[in-house]
């Protein structure tokens, strides 16, 4: 097959054409290849003294693949040995040459060769947003994957997302498997500094702010095999909400499977509050009893309520791994956990806001039922309301005692349970067999009972000391917190500025959408304004994408490691394992030994392996590695 591309004569190269820039040569190139429908790849080069002297761009169907033989035994075989993978190569000769030329004081690049002829068709008209040249990652594309990235969206719902803002699956410019690959590329980045980049962060917050703690162990690598954080929040909430303390290990979390350790408790909403987290690479005992004894802000308070609280364990485990990924570097965990706890705060800050403005519903005409709304949080409220309830409809007298200073009544209720209730008129307390009070703070529909036969009006001041009044009102139960925390958002003026640029933006937007010319006009507009306000070199596209990245993570990659990444850590929980345990070497050999064999491209032997894991591959590298430091020594 003869294939000559048509095209209009002003794209099309010629040989003897001349360009400026090896770069600007590319970019006609890339132009004609994409106008006529096919995709392109660099081929090979040449340089002298740093300098590109020739290069060579070829269609990317020229030559063939590899292993045809092979590829029909696998076939055969139903694709047993190796997966099936595709290839668009047919052996196609289009190719263009340029060469380096300096003369009369003018350098620059000049085709030296132009072969235009196919043996393929070019790809239509529809297909060509498939085409690799027509899949370009702009800023504003990295800029809304890292954004999605941030708030846990996968690639799938980004590149779906993408096509509903930019209004069809041909203008979005990409496909699931570019987003996917710029989200590896954000893991690259941190690849071996991410520990260092967390640690780096969290000196700097304590610089910030005496409240935050951190604390980190290391073995006789300098591999991190443990870290311990809190900031002044939690440390305030630990004030106010520490009599009730959980902690339990959460797994796959992270990628190398250190187990996620979060102390939790229940804040005055009974929604879970956390006072700090932990990372640690062992289940063994002595690694969990070293994060008792090293937080400050922990010894100056008794340990007796520190509890293992399966419920509020398992509740905040649920909640973390709506944030958590498996697959994440430490500095992506650190990022991740920080918004959970961003979440989880902003979920509160709503509860007392809507304590702040909601009118309750009350269920009786009793006054204390209406003292107990203003009192208590609204959660904590519906408990009170249903034992108000309970006392009113169901409680009945089974017997009365009166005393000097003491009188006792036997009451009965709708569970058929008979609790003794004393009232005490030397000091007007109030005390019930069945202890609700003592064991979770709020009071029983037996005393409710006492109140409204004594017509009490409100609630006595010792029985309003409780954990769950609403916030301005609550008492921290381990003292008060002496430094005060600032709890306002952490964006910065600039976060405020581009918000508003982005939000006037699309208002123009949607404004002007409907008359085409307008909406040019404003385009054009926005062009010029922004080329008149930049200043300086334009920074190239490798620089601004380092600068997203580095924005992403909120952490810059340091020069220099002190503290590297731990061992992938085998637990029980290990995520590699599918049956939750480790594999031993046999059970390994005879699960090896019923797979088919498969071909290693860089030995060329049938095994189970490939080129990634070749053994061959392996000692070639080390003994490489290793005549590269004979010379360097």
């Amino acid at each position: 097959m003869v294939v000559v591309p048509e095209c209009s004569p002003d794209l099309k190269p010629v040989v003897g054409q001349k360009f400026q820039s090896l770069e600007f040569a590319f970019a006609c190139y890339e132009v004609y290849a994409r106008a006529v429908g096919f995709d392109t790849r660099k081929q090979a080069m040449r340089k002298v003294d740093d300098v590109t002297t020739w290069y060579r761009v070829v269609c990317n169907r020229e030559g063939r693949k590899n292993g045809d033989e092979d590829d029909q035994l696998n076939a055969r075989s139903g694709f047993t040995i190796k997966r099936r993978k595709l290839s668009k190569r047919c052996g196609c000769t289009t190719s263009i040459s340029f060469r380096y030329f300096s003369e009369d004081c003018l350098s620059g690049y000049i085709i030296e060769e132009f072969n235009e002829i196919h043996n393929h068709h070019m790809v239509e008209t529809e297909h060509q947003q498939f085409m690799s040249s027509n899949r370009k990652l702009d800023d504003v594309h990295h800029k809304f994957i890292l954004d999605c990235s941030k708030a846990n969206i996968g690639p799938t719902l980004t590149f779906k997302v993408l096509k509903e803002i930019l209004g069809g699956f041909d203008l979005v410019g990409c496909i699931v498997g570019d987003i996917r690959n710029a989200s590896r590329d954000i893991k690259a980045y941190a690849k071996g500094f991410d520990v260092q980049m967390v640690l780096d962060d969290m000196a700097k917050k304590k610089k910030m702010s005496e409240a935050f703690t951190y604390h980190y162990e290391v073995n006789e690598s300098d591999q991190l095999v443990a870290l311990f954080w809190c900031d002044g929040l939690m440390k305030q909430n630990y004030h106010m909400f520490g009599d009730i303390v959980s902690f339990d290990s959460t797994y796959n979390t992270n990628r190398y499977c250190m187990i996620f350790t979060p102390f939790t408790g229940k804040d005055n909403h009974g929604s879970p509050v956390t006072f700090a987290a932990g990372l640690v690479c062992s289940e063994k005992t002595g690694a969990f009893a070293w994060k008792y004894w090293i937080p400050a802000y922990f010894r100056d308070f008794p340990m007796g309520s520190m509890i293992r609280t399966t419920s509020i364990s398992e509740s905040e485990n649920s909640f973390y791994k709506n944030f958590l990924k498996p697959r994440a570097n430490i500095a992506e965990f650190y990022l991740n956990f920080n918004h959970a706890i961003e979440f989880q705060r902003n979920s509160r800050t709503a509860l007392d806001y809507h304590d702040a403005t909601a009118i309750p519903i009350l269920a009786t005409t009793m006054p204390f039922e209406k003292h107990a709304s203003t009192l208590f949080t609204d959660s904590m409220f519906k408990k009170i309301q249903q034992e108000i309830v309970e006392d009113n409809d169901r409680c009945r007298v089974l017997g009365f005692m009166s005393g000097e200073t003491v009188d006792t009544y036997k009451l009965g209720d709708s569970k058929r349970n008979a609790y003794f209730v004393r009232h005490d008129k030397t000091d007007d307390t109030y005390s019930c067999e069945c202890k609700l009070f003592g064991r979770h703070g709020y009071l029983c529909s037996h005393i409710f009972f006492l109140f409204q036969n004594n017509e009490v009006k409100k609630i006595p001041d010792k029985y309003c000391d409780s954990r769950w009044m609403k916030t301005p009102l609550a008492k921290a139960v381990h003292g008060e917190l002496q430094d005060p925390v600032h709890t306002h958002s952490s964006s910065d003026d600039r976060q405020t500025v581009s918000k508003q640029a982005i939000s006037m933006f699309y208002g123009f937007l949607r404004q002007f959408e409907t008359d085409i010319d307008v909406l040019r006009a404003f385009v054009g507009g926005v062009g010029e304004l922004g080329n008149s306000l930049q200043t300086g070199t334009p920074a190239t596209s490798a620089a601004e994408k380092r600068r997203m990245v580095e924005e992403f993570y909120g952490m810059v990659r340091p020069e220099s490691v002190a503290v590297h990444p731990p061992d992938v850590v085998k637990t029980k929980g290990h995520a590699s394992s599918s049956a939750s345990r480790l594999i031993s070497k046999r059970e390994k050999a005879i699960k090896d030994a019923t797979r088919p064999l498969r071909r290693c491209k860089a030995c060329d032997e049938m095994g189970h392996h490939d080129s990634r894991n070749c053994p061959l591959l392996k000692e070639m590298t080390m003994e490489k590695d290793a005549s590269k430091g004979k010379r360097t020594a």
